[in-house]
């Protein structure tokens, strides 16, 4: 019994990280002079950071197949545009890292 739940629970850590690709670095960066501070920008609407899409204009999806979302750019450091999307901030690297 034990080993069956075990087999069930990585069968689901599975299922669930099936969208993030571990070769997500091959998508070329974006340049960091491209975002400003309160500017509206539409990134990956999933809800782990499995990838790095961000686009200035609406519609389409992500790498991971999930639709991108509206959001609007908090702030910029390290390499890292922060943008808040619903009631959270996510990060989204904009230089190689």
């Amino acid at each position: 019994m034990k080993r069956g739940t075990t087999t069930l629970i990585a069968l689901i850590a599975l299922i669930v990280l099936m969208g993030c690709s571990a070769a997500r670095d091959e998508q070329p960066k974006a340049v960091l002079e491209d975002y400003k501070v309160g500017e509206t920008v539409y990134v990956c609407g999933c809800p782990m950071m499995c990838c790095n899409s961000i686009a200035k204009q609406p519609g389409g999806r992500c790498m991971c197949g999930h639709r991108l979302r509206r959001g609007i750019v908090s702030r910029i450091r390290n390499g890292k545009v922060y943008v808040q999307v619903s009631d959270r901030e996510k990060f989204f690297f904009i230089t190689s890292r």
